[in-house]
Parts: structure tokens; C-alpha cells; sequence
């Protein structure tokens, strides 16, 4: 386990670096607003985990899915997206519930705690358009005080928040880059030997694209 966490460690060290040397910040460029909402159902085994040493913590590690045969889109969605950013979505990831502070983990997936996964769009006859990375974290509360107009505490069962970094393949060949939040709603469905996840969601951000000619 220590290697997995110098791995990720290296990573995220690697990333600040990468976004630090290959900014879009000051450059000519084109974007399109991203606004879309999915929902779905998804159910899957789940396993129990104890570390007894530095901390005693319980864990609930969970495969799930924001699978979903199409996307809706928001009002705030563009026309360019609206036309080219549709599909079958395929959202597989890893979840892990629990913290050091458990007391019962019977109630384990309403604990915080966070996911890693990818995301896949796929068309008909064309396959796939887009993929890329998710990660965030869940059963917390974002807006809360002391932000303005706060309507969640710091603990939200069912509240996840995360984050899309994906690559995008255009008609022609062109490549494009999504950055997006996503925002959902879960319903738990807790059985002895299962866990199941009714949601929710939504996604906003920017899809970028390369400028080919810049006015001088």
C-alpha cells in the first residue's frame, strides 16, 4: 500500500507541474459551454476492509457506475455541445467509504469518503468520443456556511461532488479538451450483502478547443 501512496503521491506532484508548463491561460482558443444531467440505477457487491495500525479505520470499498443511454441537456448547455457531446455514457469507479471515527460500519455508506473511476461517451456508428478521468468525493456538503445563501453542512449523505478531466475526438479528427464538475444526488439501497445507488446528476463545464487562426 505504501507504493500505491507514493504513486499517487508522484502523480498529483506530476500534475501541478504538467497544468503549470501547459497552461491555455493568454492563448487564442475556442470554447463551447458543457451542461448536462443523467440519472440511473446502479447495484454491486461491496467489501469490508479494517486497518488496525497507525489509526483503526473501517472501510467499505464499492464498484459502481453513473451508466446512463443518454444525456440530457441543461439550459446552459451551447448549441456545439448540444450537437456534439451525445452518447452513451459509461462511468465505471471505486469508492471507498469510512474514516478513522466509525463507530457502527453497518451504517459504513453514509461515512465520507471519495472515488476514482473514467468516463467513456460513445455514438452509434461512431463509437467513442470521449474519454477520460473522474474523481471526487462524497457524502459531504460544499455549500455551506460561511459561503453565501449555504443550504448544506459539512455532512450530506448522498451529496457527491467530483471533478471530469477527458479527452474529446471532433468530427474532421479534431481533438478537444473537457474540464467539468459533476454534481449528484444518490439514494442508497443498503442490503446485507449489496449495495445499491439510485442518482441523480448533473455536469457543468468548458470544452476546448484549438485556435486556428488568431487575429493579430
Amino acid at each position: 500500500m505504501l507504493f500505491e501512496i507514493d504513486d499517487w503521491v508522484r502523480y498529483a506532484q506530476k500534475q501541478r507541474r504538467f497544468t503549470r508548463n501547459n497552461s491555455f491561460f493568454n492563448d487564442p482558443q475556442v470554447t463551447h459551454r458543457v451542461s448536462k444531467s443523467f440519472k440511473g440505477r446502479h447495484r454491486q457487491d461491496r467489501l469490508h476492509t479494517i486497518c488496525e495500525s497507525p489509526e483503526h479505520c473501517a472501510h467499505l470499498n464499492f464498484p459502481g457506475s453513473f451508466d446512463c443511454n443518454s444525456l440530457e441537456s441543461g439550459k446552459c448547455d451551447s448549441e456545439f455541445s448540444r450537437k456534439h457531446l451525445n452518447g452513451k455514457m459509461s462511468a465505471g469507479y471505486e469508492a471507498t467509504f469510512g474514516h478513522d471515527e466509525v463507530a457502527d460500519k453497518k451504517d459504513l455508506h453514509e461515512d465520507r469518503g471519495y472515488f476514482f473511476g473514467g468516463i467513456t461517451l460513445e455514438q452509434p456508428k461512431i463509437g467513442k468520443i470521449l474519454s477520460g478521468a473522474m474523481d471526487g468525493n462524497f457524502n459531504i456538503g460544499l455549500i455551506r456556511d460561511p459561503l453565501e445563501k449555504p443550504f448544506e453542512d459539512c455532512h450530506h449523505i448522498g451529496r457527491w461532488y467530483g471533478r471530469i478531466h477527458a479527452g474529446v475526438r471532433l468530427p474532421d479528427g479534431e481533438k478537444a479538451f473537457l474540464t467539468a464538475n459533476i454534481a449528484l444526488d444518490i439514494r442508497y439501497e443498503d442490503n446485507p450483502s449489496w449495495l445499491g445507488t439510485d442518482f441523480v446528476g448533473t455536469l457543468e463545464g468548458m470544452l476546448i478547443r484549438e485556435c486556428k487562426k488568431a487575429k493579430r
